[in-house]
């Protein structure tokens, strides 16, 4: 891109950004072809994405929310001195925007982990999880895109899932035969409660959530008819 545009050395050290802040207004889709990274050009987004961080008070009411506790790793400032930072929950160029309710106080561990773990995924597996309607479907298409037998860190669910019952959501989809299994660890130095590893999954039905809350019911009539 840099030869093809004809951008000179001492130009290039804001390249990097200029072509990030595109996600902002355009769909731009990015993959591995051997040993090259290229970009493709999806079309303008519906609505532009927030290009400038959030502001001074926004900032800080989500400080003020968090009462001093990393809201990825639990621990706090009086306990374990740690200092905390603004962070997206969803980054802005997968879609997340500036508004309070993307953002979340985490401690400067977490969110360098968190920033190496991001940059060392495929960022289209998110924005892809992520445009679904189904609280389902984005939860299982992320697991899937990221790989069966791979464990995912419970907060990447958590941003695709965007609701805070999205545990019994992944439990659910073993109403479809999936297989799911949890655990808890490390990753990249970062801290987090748990992952979940996608050992089996099937094809999806037609409206999955819809599928699976008919199963629900159709299951707690059953049991009422038995007594239980």
């Amino acid at each position: 891109m840099r030869v093809a545009l004809r951008i000179r050395p001492e130009e290039q050290v804001q390249f990097g950004r200029r072509r990030r802040d595109l996600h902002y207004y355009y769909r731009i889709e990015k993959k591995r072809v051997g040993p090259k990274t290229i970009y493709i050009y999806c079309g303008p987004l519906d609505v532009p994405r927030d290009a400038a961080p959030p502001n001074s008070r926004v900032r800080a009411l989500v400080l003020h929310t968090a009462h001093g506790r990393c809201g990825m790793c639990g621990r706090t400032i009086e306990k374990n001195g740690i200092t905390l930072v603004v962070d997206h929950k969803v980054p802005r160029d997968w879609g997340g925007s500036n508004e309070p309710e993307n953002l979340w106080a985490i401690c400067e561990e977490c969110n360098h982990g968190k920033k190496n773990l991001f940059a060392s995924i495929d960022s289209s597996a998110m924005r892809s999880a992520i445009r679904h309607d189904s609280v389902h479907v984005r939860i299982g298409e992320l697991l899937k895109r990221l790989g069966a037998g791979k464990a995912v860190p419970s907060y990447m669910i958590d941003i695709v899932a965007g609701q805070d019952d999205w545990r019994k959501r992944l439990r659910e989809l073993r109403y479809l035969g999936w297989e799911i299994t949890a655990s808890r660890g490390n990753a990249t130095g970062m801290r987090f409660r748990s992952a979940y590893t996608l050992e089996k999954f099937t094809e999806w039905p037609h409206d999955p959530s819809g599928w699976i809350r008919n199963f629900e019911q159709r299951r707690a009539k059953q049991n009422r008819k038995k007594g239980l």
